[in-house]
């Protein structure tokens, strides 16, 4: 491990995947759901299954710290301080928030925690980044929609430790109505088993993938290429979005990013066939780069093969 120099995380649901997932490639792991409440045994729901699972991230050598809704209403606020509760009496390292009502919570009652900012608090200028910061905001994920060059902008002028998204589905929305609902007679299938099948939106070489309440991209962003320019930009806080994969995806793309940045942070950098081998054979629908070099979210950008479509299970 090289927790100095840099840091891998995910972001994981329930005990279940926990237990399932190799922690091994990751330095440090978000526990809890931000979609859903109703997702199955949600971290954030199950307080006993959070202490548990806090205490098995730290037996793994990782870093833990607790995320939040996305989209809280007023009625989930009550159960949002309870799950900070629990992650302070268990030393959680920070608390990620998506929304101002839940960092205000955070500064005013639990003072001690780290805040970070997650990407889905439409972090999109440098102001906005500083006013969070003044807020309490140790780390920022700035919006998905903004290019390299933005975000290279941002760490320069707010001096903030930024997170940025190297590989997986990039999250695109939320919804508090799970539309998957209307899916439960004709499926024979209810919540919460729904949303955790592979569920895409698709027509022709266009996909997103649903989570239900959860919106993504069908292609993962891969920026296996790019992490010597990351590298070179001072960011050290790198995140592979696998709320919605399995565990196999969670070792292989984690095992395949660490050998990377170490490479990458040695100086010598030198993509190995075995490493673009893993990542497609993990991509049901594709790679892409997000809105980084400042196109389509589809498209992907670089010198790797074509990507691989797999068999997929469509909403129609």
């Amino acid at each position: 491990m090289t927790q100095e120099l840099f840091e891998l995380n995910m972001a994981i649901s329930n005990m279940k995947d926990l237990v399932a997932s190799d922690l091994s490639p990751y330095d440090a792991v978000y526990l809890g759901n931000l979609y859903c409440r109703d997702y199955e045994a949600n971290f954030l729901e199950k307080l006993d299954d959070l202490r548990a699972g806090i205490r098995h991230c730290r037996e793994a050598g990782c870093k833990v710290y607790l995320t939040t809704y996305a989209a809280p209403r007023n009625y989930f606020l009550p159960q949002i301080r309870k799950a900070i509760a629990v992650a302070t009496e268990e030393g959680v390292d920070a608390v990620e928030a998506h929304n101002l009502g839940v960092v205000r919570i955070l500064r005013n009652e639990f003072p001690a925690l780290s805040i970070h900012i997650g990407g889905f608090a439409n972090v999109y200028t440098d102001m906005g980044a500083l006013v969070l910061r003044d807020y309490g905001g140790t780390r920022v994920t700035p919006n998905y929609e903004l290019s390299l060059e933005e975000i290279e902008g941002m760490a320069h002028s707010t001096s903030l430790p930024l997170e940025i998204l190297v590989h997986g589905k990039m999250p695109l929305g939320i919804s508090d109505y799970c539309f998957l609902l209307e899916y439960e007679k004709a499926w024979g299938m209810q919540c919460p088993d729904l949303c955790q099948q592979d569920l895409f939106l698709r027509q022709g070489d266009w996909a997103m993938k649903s989570t239900g309440k959860g919106v993504l991209s069908g292609r993962d962003v891969c920026m296996l290429e790019y992490l010597p320019r990351l590298v070179a930009g001072g960011f050290r806080f790198f995140r592979i979005e696998a709320i919605s994969e399995d565990p196999a995806y969670r070792r292989d793309i984690g095992m395949v990013y660490r050998e990377a940045l170490e490479q990458a942070f040695s100086g010598v950098y030198e993509i190995r066939e075995a490493w673009w081998q893993k990542i497609q054979a993990h991509a049901k629908v594709g790679l892409c780069n997000g809105f980084y070099f400042g196109q389509s979210g589809q498209l992907y950008i670089g010198s790797q093969p074509p990507a691989v479509s797999h068999q997929l299970r469509v909403i129609s």
